[in-house]
């Protein structure tokens, strides 16, 4: 037999062709059978053959052979499912390298695979050659018959659903191990991964196709999905999209197997959600580190997201309520806090005498009862849809209509119900304070509140520097909120006359016009009706 020629391969697809052709005839070749595997030159070509003595395939057949999907027949075990497609790849990728690929069988003797290349590189394209001469890596040729013996034992000693299932001699996975379904049409090859990742502790279920594979996916909510890419019915891109589109499930990391791994299917990958390929042939070694690798960032996202959450939270919670606050966590709520004109509502508050009762206290005392206080004025507030700018003291700055927009009268509306709502909370707040002591009883009985409400123009959003920010209202409108609250007379609610036109006439009574402190013009104003406060 004539030595070879010298031949130009791309040793990573000629791995695959070679992969395949045994893969194929240690599948349909019974125990005892024998496989060969010879290289001869013939008719100005360097052939491969891959020989078998396996089960053999009926003469109609052969030429739908090398069709994705198909499967000889004849097969004594129809697991075989899926065998055509690892034959469509060795078609695809030998005459990538400008050779052919031919078979030969006799029904029920065996089948011969042919590989017919051309020696040296004038048929190559020659930006596609490069003078590197390859060594034969014997670790990673005999890890790839590993790999096929293993499948090959499976494939002989266990049924198609008892084998997926049954590994009593696995160790037990942990209740905290995480679950990952595996998705492959190919049955030995499902065995194959899920041995692995079982023989390492994980959860494994297991299923035919992208479709089963989708519907099982949102029953059980992996950790992680191993998909193989080309299955028939759903294939494993178009289970991507279909994950991906879903809410519970897009964020599950996903493999893919694959013996084609040409640059337009990863790229469509990619673009569809895969987050890594493992290309067939494969070890153990290799896929248990992308299972650790990706299940490792998922967790470090999950612990990002909820810092994230943690942290949008704890600042956004500063001045919004809990309902903004979660679907702003959540993504569901965009805020623009850039700075800008906009009509607002604004309330100003405070309680008259607590200074004059903080002096009579010790101050880890006092700070607790200010904390009381705060805190039942802040669910005020925000039981009615407003926004928290600050506290000063023992005051309050709310704002309505900023960040979240309100119409000018829904904004009075919730203004005038919180100023109602803080009045009868600090009543409740007194008794409460007076059952426990609070108050000298001689002398003091209660603490007084006052409010101001204007509505008008202001410049609202984040103010500061990259170190320090806080989302504000700046303008005159905020000024004359705080000077009607400091004109107010103790236990009522003084409001302008731009809050008094959304007002009904039993709502208010008129005030006199009021000269303010750092306004340059007369306000006109209107008290909230004391009887209506208390009702309300």
């Amino acid at each position: 037999m004539a030595e070879c020629p010298k031949v130009y391969l791309d040793m990573e697809k000629f791995d695959k062709v070679v992969y395949n052709l045994l893969s194929n005839a240690m599948k349909f070749t019974p125990e005892g059978g024998t496989i060969t595997v010879a290289i001869q030159s013939q008719d100005d070509h360097c052939i491969l053959t891959v020989e078998d003595t396996g089960i053999g395939i009926v003469p109609e057949q052969i030429p739908l052979l090398f069709e994705r999907f198909r499967q000889a027949e004849g097969s004594e075990n129809r697991s075989y499912e899926g065998t055509g497609l690892g034959l469509a790849l060795v078609k695809e990728l030998v005459e990538l390298h400008g050779g052919k690929v031919t078979v030969e069988s006799v029904y029920g003797q065996g089948t011969t695979f042919s590989v017919w290349l051309i020696p040296g590189n004038a048929h190559l394209p020659p930006d596609q050659v490069s003078e590197v001469t390859v060594e034969v890596n014997l670790s990673r040729a005999a890890v790839e018959l590993a790999d096929l013996e293993l499948l090959e034992e499976r494939a002989g000693d266990l049924e198609l659903e008892t084998r997926e299932e049954d590994f009593s001699n696995s160790p037990e996975p942990l209740a905290t191990s995480p679950y990952i379904l595996v998705v492959d049409d190919n049955p030995d090859l499902r065995a194959y991964v899920s041995g692995i990742l079982r023989d390492h502790g994980y959860h494994v279920r297991t299923t035919h196709n992208g479709l089963e594979g989708f519907r099982l996916a949102k029953e059980t909510s992996p950790s992680l999905i191993v998909s193989d890419l080309m299955m028939p019915v759903v294939s494993g891109l178009e289970m991507i999209r279909m994950i991906r589109n879903e809410e519970q499930l897009k964020g599950i990391p996903i493999i893919l197997l694959t013996a084609k791994i040409d640059e337009e299917t990863r790229i469509e990958g990619t673009e569809l959600g895969a987050d890594a390929y493992l290309a067939k042939p494969f070890n153990d070694r290799e896929l248990l580190a992308e299972v650790r690798n990706l299940l490792a960032l998922k967790a470090t996202e999950r612990k990002v997201v909820e810092l994230n959450t943690y942290l949008t939270e704890s600042v956004l919670k500063r001045f919004l309520p809990p309902a903004l606050v979660q679907k702003a966590a959540a993504g569901d709520l965009v805020l623009d806090l850039r700075p800008e004109p906009r009509l607002i509502t604004v309330l100003f508050s405070d309680i008259v005498g607590f200074t004059q009762l903080a002096n009579t206290l010790r101050s880890r005392r006092v700070a607790e009862l200010l904390n009381e206080y705060l805190e039942v004025m802040t669910k005020a507030v925000f039981d009615n849809g407003g926004t928290v700018d600050k506290f000063m003291g023992d005051a309050i700055l709310a704002l309505f209509g900023a960040p979240e927009e309100l119409t000018p009268n829904e904004q009075v509306r919730r203004a005038v119900n919180t100023a109602r709502a803080m009045l009868r909370s600090l009543e409740k707040l007194n008794e409460h304070w007076r059952e426990h002591g609070v108050f000298d009883t001689t002398e003091r009985q209660s603490v007084q509140f006052r409010c101001g409400i204007h509505q008008g123009t202001a410049v609202v959003g984040m103010f500061g520097s990259s170190e320090r920010a806080d989302y504000t209202a700046i303008g005159p409108s905020v000024n004359i909120a705080a000077r009607l609250q400091q004109a107010a007379a103790p236990g009522t609610v003084l409001v302008s006359a731009a809050v008094a036109d959304y007002l009904q006439e039993e709502e208010i009574i008129k005030r006199s016009p009021l000269e303010l402190k750092g306004v340059d013009e007369t306000v006109l104003t209107f008290a909230l009706t004391p009887e209506l406060m208390a009702n309300r």
